[in-house]
C-alpha cells in the first residue's frame, strides 16, 4: 500500500478524540474501508503519539496523498 499522508481535520477524528494527530505524518499499512461501516486506515506515523505509532484514522482524515 505505502500511501504517504498528512492528516486533516474531521468529525470522526474529533468523535475519536484524536485531534491532535492533525497534521502528522504517516504511511497507511492497512486500507480498512471495504465492507465496514467506519471505513478508515491504520496508519504507521513517523513521530510516536502518545508512544504509539501505528493508529486508526478515518478516512475523511487521509489528506494529502503523496
Amino acid at each position: 500500500m505505502d500511501r504517504h499522508i498528512t492528516i486533516v481535520p474531521s468529525q470522526g477524528l474529533t468523535r475519536m478524540r484524536l485531534s491532535e494527530l492533525v497534521g502528522r505524518k504517516g504511511v497507511i499499512v492497512e486500507d480498512l474501508t471495504q465492507d465496514r461501516n467506519d471505513k478508515g486506515y491504520m496508519v504507521q506515523l513517523y513521530h510516536p503519539y502518545l508512544d504509539e505509532t501505528l493508529w486508526y484514522i478515518p478516512a475523511e482524515s487521509a489528506g494529502c496523498y503523496e
